[in-house]
């Protein structure tokens, strides 16, 4: 029996005109979400197994995304450069955080 090639749609942030590069991802320890951080500076969540986009948040000033974090309770991102970081708590409420 011959298994069906079925292509996804390409992990990007679905409001830009052109795409961008994913610059980070993560694995969610507690769900099938896959953490996605583009060069726009914005992490986005994607679930299911047809890559449904779920909730965004915005890191630093628009600049690419460095590194993302999935833990229990929350999901912290860094940018590669500017003053913060981004988190999203899994309750729901956005935070930023100054350094």
């Amino acid at each position: 029996m011959a298994t069906k090639f079925h292509p996804l749609a390409p992990i990007t942030h679905q409001r830009d005109v052109y795409g961008q590069p994913v610059t980070a991802l993560s694995f969610d320890p507690l769900s099938d979400i896959l953490w996605a951080g583009s060069n726009t500076g914005s992490v986005v969540a994607y679930y299911g197994t047809l890559a449904t986009r779920g909730v965004c948040f915005p890191v630093g000033e628009k600049l690419a995304v460095k590194k993302i974090i999935a833990g229990e309770n929350y999901v912290r991102a860094l940018g590669m450069s500017g003053k913060g970081v981004g988190s999203w708590a899994k309750s729901g409420m956005n935070k930023w955080f100054a350094s």
